[in-house]
């Protein structure tokens, strides 16, 4: 248990109130703004309140869901604020985005990074992901002030969780997964990993207007390129694999790299990184209810992405990447991704490969040791369910 799931549940009360009207409320105060933009959201946020109702979160953990919640209204206030001051963010244009989707721990970081080592993309910064919108017009010490913030909540998420970094290292400028973007329409599929409530999920894949939500995220996207401009985004996130008809819907000309892996590897080795929001949010969880949920999500996750992929996709739209590919041949793996899609790569493509492969992570390959029987992952049952996804995509086991 960490010492943060361990403070007194009298901190919960008032701190972790967790009901819509005191949130919005909370957000309001806080910013001084009252414009959150239209309410789609609310069903989403409603939904988070009332599937964490009945569970028996930490004080702890209610006071980190009412923050995270108010942090993503505020987000939403000014943004409304900075697009009607800037009336031209709504004309910058997101052109053949690089969407990589896959299973968490498919080598979706290795891909993101990689491909964005061409100077005419741009992957996003944990800190601009966070916090997205300016807080002035001075853009030195504005990024400044944003990067200071994020890097003071990450020293906090360390402390809470050190084993973070041997999972998966976060820094304010490491390239990270867009999720937090979605945090802003409240349609995340992250609050249904780390919560384990099948409400949260089930909510956005049944009921929840996704498309709005993507197209909400596009605006987003609008509004980081406002600010430092790219040929290209790539953009990284597992959830896309939930939603595929929807990017595809609003993104009509994303190029898109699907990178695939042993989904016992995928499902065993992301519950020990999901493990430790349960143990913020919970304290004391049984493993085996995380294996359950995940192994459970992630097979729903693929089904719906290849029924997506038959439905809307356009040939040659999503280019597949084995992760022993990836792995083995990342210099022939870049100029294969690009040629595919036609993007430009430099002469030097090949030496900025092997130098990024080359250098030194906090979270490099071997420290993340895991226990798939801890979490009841069984290597047959997950062959066997998967099935369908392991020979469709010829995946190596």
């Amino acid at each position: 248990m960490s010492a943060g799931a361990t403070l007194p549940d009298w901190v919960g009360a008032p701190l972790g109130t967790l009901d819509e009207a005191s949130i919005l409320a909370s957000a309001r105060r806080s910013s001084g703004k009252e414009d959150w933009g239209d309410e789609v959201f609310r069903g989403a946020l409603r939904n988070l309140v009332e599937a964490t109702g009945s569970a028996p979160l930490t004080g702890f953990g209610r006071v980190m869901l009412r923050q995270t919640w108010i942090k993503a209204v505020e987000n939403r206030l000014a943004w409304q604020a900075w697009v009607k001051a800037h009336p031209s963010v709504a004309d910058v244009k997101v052109e053949r985005p690089v969407f990589v989707l896959g299973f968490p721990r498919t080598g979706t970081t290795a891909m993101q990074n990689l491909m964005a080592l061409d100077p005419s993309r741009r992957a996003l910064q944990f800190w601009e992901l966070t916090s997205p919108v300016p807080q002035s017009e001075d853009k030195a010490a504005d990024e400044a002030r944003r990067i200071a913030w994020v890097s003071r909540q990450l020293k906090v998420a360390y402390a809470v969780a050190p084993e973070m970094g041997e999972v998966h290292y976060i820094a304010a400028d490491t390239y990270e997964e867009c999720w937090p973007l979605f945090a802003n329409t409240f349609a995340v599929m992250n609050f249904d990993f780390q919560s384990g409530i099948p409400a949260v999920g089930d909510y956005f894949m049944s009921q929840h207007d996704m498309v709005h939500a993507y197209r909400e995220y596009r605006a987003l996207l609008q509004l980081l390129l406002f600010q430092r401009p790219a040929g290209n985004l790539v953009l990284k996130c597992p959830e896309h694999l939930w939603f595929l008809d929807a990017l595809l819907e609003v993104f009509p000309d994303a190029c898109v790299v699907w990178t695939h892996r042993d989904p016992y590897d995928a499902v065993a080795s992301y519950c020990s990184l999901i493990s430790m929001q349960w143990r913020n949010l919970y304290g004391r969880f049984d493993p085996k209810v995380v294996g359950r949920h995940i192994e459970d999500r992630f097979l729903l996750g693929v089904e719906r992405a290849m029924e997506a992929r038959a439905r809307c996709a356009r040939p040659g739209q999503i280019y597949d990447v084995p992760f022993h590919r990836t792995v083995e041949e990342p210099e022939q793996v870049i100029r294969d991704v690009c040629a595919h899609f036609g993007l430009p790569i430099g002469a030097d493509s090949d030496e900025q490969v092997r130098a990024w492969v080359a250098h030194e992570r906090a979270d490099k390959r071997g420290r993340h040791v895991y226990d798939a029987a801890r979490y009841g992952v069984d290597r047959d049952r997950v062959h066997e369910r998967f099935a369908a996804y392991i020979k469709a995509y010829d995946i190596r086991l």
